[in-house]
């Protein structure tokens, strides 16, 4: 009884999809199309419909330990990791009025002559390069952001990185607050 009811509706649906459809202009010079033949109609051939046959994916390449990248954590010219702290990835903050605090973690510390340069939205902060681990984002209102951080040395190059870390900021609705 379960599967009776659907296979009758599908059975019903059969004649739909097998009945042809037919063009004929009336008196008044009206084109209409319909799937029951009218004297003096002319049978109509629709294309095929349209199809996308996606392409097979390519198989991954087996890492091996001579072409394999460091990991994001792993940081050159001595910085043992270089990380976010806050925010973490897809990290949401609720009804910041627009302050987000970010804080790194670096391993040792930071020499003599370096600084970071911090990236909100793909912009440079203006307060950058900073001397210490943390600051707070301001304007970092509703939707979804990246903050990145990038170690740099007097000349301004790039030492290392940390991030991107995407994050997102909600606001409480007004008809709803909880």
């Amino acid at each position: 009884m379960r599967y009776l009811i659907p296979a009758l509706f599908l059975l019903l649906l059969l004649p739909v999809a097998v009945a042809g459809t037919y063009k004929w202009v009336d008196k008044d010079g009206n084109t209409h199309y319909s799937d029951t033949p009218v004297e003096g109609a002319e049978p109509v051939k629709l294309p095929e419909p349209t199809t996308f046959d996606p392409p097979k994916p390519q198989p991954r390449k087996a890492r091996s330990p001579l072409n394999e990248e460091p990991a994001e954590s792993e940081a050159p010219e001595g910085y043992a990791t270089f990380e976010f702290i806050s925010p973490k990835h897809d990290q949401i903050f609720w009804a910041t009025g627009g302050e987000v605090p970010v804080q790194l973690s670096l391993e040792p510390g930071l020499r003599q002559g370096h600084g970071i340069n911090l990236y909100f939205n793909g912009k440079l902060l203006e307060d950058s390069p900073m001397s210490g681990l943390g600051t707070t984002l301001t304007e970092a209102f509703r939707g979804a952001h990246t903050v990145r951080a990038v170690i740099v040395n007097a000349a301004g190059e790039e030492i290392a990185s940390a991030g991107p870390v995407t994050f997102h900021v909600k606001q409480r609705s007004i008809i709803n607050p909880r």
